[in-house]
């Protein structure tokens, strides 16, 4: 049973429990909250970067992958595709083995944009590595790896 009060509890405002998914929860949260807040001084979307940063390999990705990688709904990859495509930051191309898939592709407009955003995220990255301590943060990605790697 959880501790009936903040204080009882050693949490923070706005944490309901110290149960391993609030924390989780309430960490991805602020942490995307204050990239969110980055990437948009450059009028990008957290979701948008983390499409362009999964387009950003070699060959190109069909909405099955896209889905799987970014675990977005369907409906929603599909807007954020539309968007990517009508900013000729990507484009769909159906793929050379099964003519029923599309893949789609990053642009150069897309590399471009990526490059960018990309410069943005390790500076936001880095302050909080100096804000929590590098060591805390190397820990932490560290123990988050292999808990999402057995999950």
């Amino acid at each position: 049973m959880a501790p009936a009060s903040e204080a009882e509890a050693g949490s923070s405002p706005g944490r309901v429990s110290d149960d391993l998914v609030e924390l989780l929860t309430v960490t991805q949260r602020r942490l995307a909250r204050g990239l969110a807040t980055v990437l948009a001084e450059d009028d990008a979307t957290l979701e948008g970067y983390r499409l362009l940063r999964s387009l950003g390999g070699a060959r190109g990705r069909s909405m099955g992958e896209l889905v799987a990688a970014l675990h977005l709904p369907g409906p929603t990859l599909t807007r954020l595709v539309d968007g990517a495509v009508d900013a000729a930051l990507a484009y769909r191309l159906p793929d050379p083995e099964d003519g029923r898939k599309v893949v789609v592709h990053l642009s150069e407009r897309g590399r471009d944009r990526l490059t960018r955003l990309e410069a943005l995220v390790r500076a936001h990255e880095s302050a909080v590595a100096t804000a929590l301590g590098s060591d805390r943060v190397a820990g932490l990605v560290r123990a988050l790896t292999r808990v999402a790697d057995e999950v």
